[in-house]
């Protein structure tokens, strides 16, 4: 990749190896609060504005009593944790707490209903949960199959988080993690079925503390903000492995801010890393006032599609560079844009140094220009374990070795990889990706569908927005009220963001040969409708 005053390579080639055993509680965050102690780990603002510094030595000390507690209570290495918090430096404890016994984080994303939840905790097969106070309640179906369960804030039945971090205990040793020791479990957003368990081993947070952010210059200098839900792969990899790995300050905001309230905050805590989907940057520029950004250094955007025009106008709304990475559940970002060349819609940018990453068809990789699917090699350090199942991960390498990653996309002559579109019908809507399936389901539920497909509608604000064509049943008519009526009942049976904001009644679904509904032909008419204008 091109070298630029922001991108260096080199720096990440000589990391990437992930060495033969990692524990990031005694590797990292132990290192650092042994050699500074009172230095900032993270700045956290409540839900009310209070502003709260965690030094290292603070936080090393409140995760080290947490363990020591999960062990007490009978949580051995591998056991797998629900983690369901609120944007807060206690979150970041209690992915420490778990990590420093070998215990297996499983974060979720804190909008999901009581019967997703359900969901995560029976696949995983967790043995504990640690939540919010405020989100326990999600949690009334299976607290008889979670014997260990601790809150931040107070809630019947559970052991109170503040409580265990301010009663002094010694710290335990910390779990021996051989580099393929599952670490780390987070679930997919649901394509082509039910959300996926998705397992990554102590090599994998590795390649996490440094990719990208030994390639983007991340240092001691750095404050770091991302307003990723903590259930997102991106929280944990801005906020936990990058910045701390690197010595940096990570800005943690537990409320919703408005985009003049997050400019403020850009300025008045001086960041210098923004970490931020596409539709966030366009909000902010058309909901605040221009300010000078003068701290922020770059701005790095993934989990939804960029397009040329948006990385202009935010570089020069910023005055900082925009970098474009590519990831998924299963992978680490694994792909940089050069800030230095001129922007292009669907550009991905170049793998990283170390990452083996091909565009195949029919398993061989594709001419430049020729479109195919996006794949990892197997081989990758960044790349997970597999899914869990039952009571165990299964490797998941579609075809030769090669992780298919359900994205289409081609390369062009210099190695720049574009990104095309989805394969596996996921809607990527404000930086969510919201699987079809899920929604289809909810949907079925409600007393006047009969059947429906659900797809990606074109929309300028948030990239795509989830449509559901819908056939009723022939007790219930069209209406604009039914419509509203059965959005409101989706919202309560699944994550509120995952609702259909479209409503296309129907006569009939198109099907393909085998008679299955085609999602892609109804994608595939939505987005050449749109293009007609």
């Amino acid at each position: 990749m091109p070298t630029s005053s922001v991108i260096d390579p080199q720096r990440a080639a000589a990391r990437l190896a992930p060495p033969p055993s990692f524990n990031f509680i005694a590797d990292v965050l132990h290192h650092r609060a042994r050699s500074a102690p009172a230095r900032v780990a993270v700045i956290g603002i409540d839900r009310f504005g209070a502003v709260e510094h965690w030094s290292f030595g603070r936080i090393a000390e409140a995760s080290d009593r947490l363990a020591a507690v999960l062990l007490e209570l009978g949580i051995e290495r591998g056991d797998r944790i629900v983690i369901f918090m609120n944007r807060n430096p206690y979150w970041m404890i209690a992915m420490s707490g778990c990590l420093h016994i070998g215990a297996v984080p499983v974060p979720c994303v804190t909008q999901i209903s009581a019967s997703e939840v359900s969901y995560r905790v029976h696949l995983s097969g967790a043995h504990a949960a640690i939540a919010s106070a405020d989100l326990t309640g999600r949690f009334s179906d299976v607290e008889g199959e979670l014997p260990i369960r601790i809150a931040h804030g107070s809630s019947p039945g559970w052991l109170d988080l503040q409580a265990i971090i301010d009663t002094p205990r010694a710290a335990p040793p910390a779990a021996a993690m051989p580099a393929e020791a599952p670490a780390l479990m987070y679930f997919t957003s649901g394509s082509s079925g039910p959300p996926k368990a998705v397992v990554h081993a102590a090599r994998g947070v590795y390649v996490r503390c440094w990719q990208p952010w030994t390639q983007l210059g991340m240092s001691s200098d750095d404050v770091i903000w991302t307003t990723s839900d903590t259930g997102w792969t991106r929280a944990a990899s801005c906020l936990l492995f990058g910045a701390w790995m690197h010595n940096a300050t990570s800005f943690i905001v537990e409320g919703n801010l408005s985009p003049s309230e997050k400019v403020d905050l850009l300025t008045r805590h001086g960041v210098t890393i923004y970490a931020a989907v596409a539709t966030e940057l366009r909000q902010i520029m058309v909901g605040a006032g221009k300010v000078a950004l003068t701290r922020l250094r770059l701005t790095l955007s993934a989990g939804e599609a960029m397009t040329a025009e948006l990385s202009e106008q935010w570089t020069a709304f910023s005055g900082a560079p925009l970098i474009v990475g590519y990831g998924q559940t299963e992978t680490a970002t694994s792909t940089l844009t050069d800030p230095t060349r001129e922007a292009v819609n669907g550009m991905i940018g170049r793998p990283i140094d170390g990452n083996d990453i091909a565009v195949l068809r029919n398993g061989q990789q594709t001419a430049p220009g020729e479109h195919g699917e996006i794949a990892f090699a197997g081989n990758n350090p960044g790349l997970m374990l597999g899914y869990w199942k039952g009571d165990a991960w299964s490797a998941a390498f579609e075809r030769d070795g090669w992780h298919m990653t359900g994205d289409s996309g081609y390369v062009d002559t210099s190695g720049n990889i574009f990104f095309v579109g989805r394969s596996d019908d996921v809607v990527s809507s404000s930086g969510y990706r919201i699987g079809p399936t899920e929604v289809e389901n909810a949907l079925m539920r409600h007393p006047s569908v009969q059947e429906c497909a659900v797809a990606a509608s074109p929309d300028p604000g948030r990239g795509e927005v989830v449509k559901a064509f819908i056939v009723l049943r022939s007790d219930a008519s069209p209406s604009e009220p039914l419509a509203g009526e059965i959005q409101d009942f989706v919202k309560h049976e699944i994550a509120p963001f995952k609702y259909p904001r479209r409503i296309e009644f129907v006569k009939d679904l198109p099907r393909t040969a085998s008679g299955k509904i085609s999602r892609r032909a109804l994608r595939e008419r939505e987005f050449q409708s749109s293009a007609k204008g």
